[in-house]
């Protein structure tokens, strides 16, 4: 009798571990690359940002600077490392994706 909820338990982990990546991959299909002005309206504050001769924007009082373009945020720390996410939108939802592939609704 215990055998059938343990059969039903390994089952819902099997289906999960198969399903959820598809539904993600479905989820993500429609995505295309974002415009700078669609990440630009999306991301709040970008109106504040004042370009720096070396390409990047700057926040009064923030020492990171930002390059915002089609598809693409990139920031510049004081310690002159860089971090840059790749951005895709359906139009509605947007997505930031890491150097890793890593997917983050934003």
């Amino acid at each position: 009798m215990r055998t059938l909820p343990v059969l039903a338990g390994f089952l819902a982990i099997i289906f999960l571990a198969i399903m959820v990546p598809g539904m993600a991959f479905a989820e993500t299909a429609s995505m295309r690359t974002a415009s700078e002005s669609e990440i630009r309206q999306h991301l709040p504050g970008t109106s504040e940002l004042k370009e720096s001769k070396n390409g990047y924007e700057y926040r009064d009082g923030n020492k990171n600077g930002y390059k915002i373009t089609n598809g693409q945020v990139c920031v510049l720390f004081p310690s002159k490392k860089t971090d840059c996410v790749n951005v895709k939108t359906d139009g509605k939802r947007f997505q930031m994706i890491d150097k890793k592939g890593g997917r983050t609704r934003f």
